[in-house]
């Protein structure tokens, strides 16, 4: 087997046990009423990287592609920082509300030149319809405007470093890729297959640098519940204000 299938198989591995499952699943933990839950993603290539909250170590020798456990902090003004070997790579304030759910992703941004970035993610922990599944992808690597391609169809347009789209989906196994916007190549990341959980928010988040061949997925898959009915609750919705586009019909995810 070349490198590049390589590769692409070890991407597709961690894919397919994340969203079933086998790695990257949360159970929303119980919380107190006024304290908050973050995860961390390490989107860092070549990396492990060291978490403090107000000083207070939170997770150690964290490697890329790895989301943390969740852990309570107080509601209010956190200060978030990300070491490596004793080094402060960057801090970051966050304000949390009680009984909120937060993916804190450190990742590259798409200027080479750039320091590392955070961006924070609110998790939608609404209960799905039956059979159904919360899918958000999110673009936090060392790429310019993309295109995400499901099952050959571009679902998720002109997505831009540290914006993300939420779609609620039928539970199956989907064809994604990444491309640079309005192109259908080079493929930056892909085409792999992504099999979502239901009852549970799937975020995928795409991570690493492609001239340096670090490109990966970080897969967090949190159980939210479902409803018994099988008609939407939840309006599509995300960061890159593509949302809108998306919902029109004849679109096999909306099967």
């Amino acid at each position: 087997m070349n490198t590049t299938a390589a590769r692409r198989g070890s991407v597709l591995a961690l894919l397919l046990s994340a969203a079933l499952g086998l790695a990257g699943l949360s159970v929303a933990p119980v919380q107190a009423a006024d304290d908050a839950t973050i995860y961390v993603v390490q989107g860092l290539p070549g990396r492990t990287v060291d978490v403090a909250v107000d000083g207070d170590p939170v997770a150690e020798g964290v490697r890329t592609a790895v989301v943390t456990k969740g852990f309570d902090v107080a509601a209010g003004s956190r200060k978030v920082t990300f070491s490596d070997d004793g080094e402060v790579l960057l801090e970051r304030m966050l304000e949390v509300s009680a009984g909120s759910s937060w993916d804190v992703v450190l990742h590259l941004p798409a200027d080479d030149d750039a320091d590392p970035a955070v961006t924070v993610f609110r998790n939608d922990l609404s209960a799905v319809p039956r059979g159904k599944a919360s899918l958000t992808v999110a673009h936090t690597a060392r790429v310019g405007e993309a295109d995400i391609r499901v099952d050959d169809e571009v679902l998720f347009a002109d997505i831009e470093n540290g914006e993300s789209l939420n779609l609620v989906v039928p539970v199956a196994t989907y064809r994604v890729a990444i491309v640079p916007a309005g192109k259908s190549s080079p493929v930056v990341l892909g085409p792999i297959d992504l099999t979502v959980k239901g009852g549970a928010l799937n975020r995928v988040y795409a991570i690493g640098d492609p001239s340096k061949k670090t490109m990966n997925v970080a897969v967090h898959v949190i159980e939210t519940g479902s409803t018994g009915s099988a008609a939407p609750d939840r309006v599509d919705t995300g960061t890159g204000g593509q949302a809108e586009r998306l919902q029109r019909p004849g679109t096999a995810l909306w099967s």
